[in-house]
């Protein structure tokens, strides 16, 4: 029996070990540095072997010892390319759901020699919406239509009934990926015309985006939208837009606190400081927290954006627990103290993909691709599992050979979207397709 290797014990690893558990025909072995994370796994799933490992030393022992056939790889982005390489010396497939990175890239050409296949940003997003968007842009392209304009959105947010904070948002993934996301770079094309939006500019240019059936939200741009063009074969787009999204007022709130240096990463001696001391020393006080950060942006106590970073903490008199830190660790500080799940509460997954087109015959149209998924109480989140399941069925239909693409590539291809998409719809993740003519 051959066996697909999971790297990484986290919380997507669960609906990607369920999902192989359930449906594909292997042994299955994760693998972690914390034996925490594999005791979870362990328990749920008494039939997988569990293996304590550093991966990033010790991963071409552990492919030694296990000869898998294929590795889901969900251990951070930086070790996508170290493992890429300890894989293709061992004519070793790999499966991981972040971005592609520009090493991993470079192996493209020795994969297709090896007979290797190495798929990723198959997850959510990137994953779910690469493969939505090439799915329906090639169906448009084959019925003779032009695209002029697209548009996708995704966020991972609290559900209605779990939204219990005044921020907005509870943690589905790292609070310092988070914060790091805070000065993300940004470009797009609108109207033809290309924009560029360098350390969180973009937060500083929301839009309010009307989701059916949830109400209306915040987006904002995510990345660099400009290579798609070219991913989707749609350079006849004078509209490219790839975004986040968010409950109103998250953007207000992060372009506030990026104009006082609140995500910075520059250690600082902060021994013996509070919380509200360390407000007043980054804003550049003197005064009391709240009356220094109302005077610096001109705002009232009563304000949104004041009340929100009062809630968080940052006029707290109690001593921080650091001797050395940069304002971005003090935040993520605070995020993974204050912004997380209660027992019960569930996650909102909110896709929305919104093409324009022109058809053969001249008529103007708008198709949607909606996907509303929520996580179960007590169950997977819904972003471990779009995020871990997708994965997990390419690693099994590469094992099964359904699919034999060698090289490195993303699922915009219909070798990996199709039967990754259809399988996708039988674990009860899909999108609801819609179209408007004008």
């Amino acid at each position: 029996m051959e066996t697909i290797l999971v790297l990484g014990a986290g919380c997507v690893s669960g609906p990607c070990v369920d999902y192989l558990t359930r449906k594909a025909s292997c042994k299955v072995v994760v693998s972690d540095i914390s034996m925490k994370n594999l005791a979870v796994i362990a328990e749920r799933f008494p039939a997988v072997e569990t293996v304590e490992e550093d991966i990033a030393i010790s991963a071409g022992r552990l492919f030694d010892h296990y000869q898998p056939a294929v590795v889901v790889n969900l251990m951070p982005p930086s070790l996508m390319f170290s493992v890429g390489e300890q894989c293709l010396a061992r004519k070793i497939h790999q499966v991981h759901p972040a971005y592609l990175d520009q090493r991993t890239k470079s192996l493209r050409e020795a994969c297709k020699k090896s007979g290797v296949t190495f798929i990723t940003e198959l997850g959510l997003d990137p994953g779910i919406d690469h493969m939505s968007a090439a799915k329906k842009i090639r169906e448009i392209h084959n019925q003779g239509g032009k695209i002029v304009s697209y548009c996708s959105n995704c966020g991972a947010l609290p559900a209605a009934d779990s939204n219990t904070n005044p921020w907005g948002y509870k943690l589905s993934w790292s609070p310092s990926s988070l914060v790091g996301a805070s000065k993300r770079t940004a470009r797009l094309e609108k109207d033809g015309k290309e924009y560029f939006w360098p350390d969180g500019v973009a937060y500083e240019n929301p839009d309010y985006y009307e989701v059916p059936g949830l109400g209306f939200f915040e987006i904002y741009a995510n990345g660099d939208s400009i290579p798609y063009k070219a991913l989707y074969g749609i350079q006849e787009s004078k509209n490219i837009y790839r975004g986040t999204i968010r409950y109103p007022g998250w953007c207000e709130t992060i372009s506030y606190m990026n104009s006082l240096g609140f995500f910075e990463e520059e250690k600082q001696d902060v021994k013996g400081l509070t919380f509200a001391d360390f407000t007043v020393r980054q804003i550049g006080g003197p005064g009391k927290a709240k009356d220094v950060l109302c005077e610096a942006l001109n705002l009232k106590p009563w304000s949104a954006f004041i009340m929100r970073m009062e809630w968080l903490g940052f006029f707290d008199e109690h001593v921080m627990p650091f001797e050395e830190a940069s304002p971005r660790d003090i935040v993520s500080t605070l995020f993974a103290e204050k912004l997380v799940y209660s027992e019960g509460e569930r996650d909102l997954v909110v896709l929305c993909d919104e093409i324009k087109i022109i058809t053969e015959d001249g008529k103007k149209q708008t198709h949607y691709a909606t996907l509303i998924d929520f996580g179960t109480p007590g169950g997977w989140s819904s972003i471990a599992r779009t995020t871990g399941i997708p994965p997990a069925i390419a690693a099994r239909y590469i094992l099964e050979g359904k699919i034999t693409i060698p090289g490195v590539h993303i699922p915009t291809i219909p070798e990996i979207y199709e039967p990754v998409l259809e399988e996708l719809a039988h674990e009860g993740i899909a999108l609801k397709d819609k179209v408007v003519s004008e």
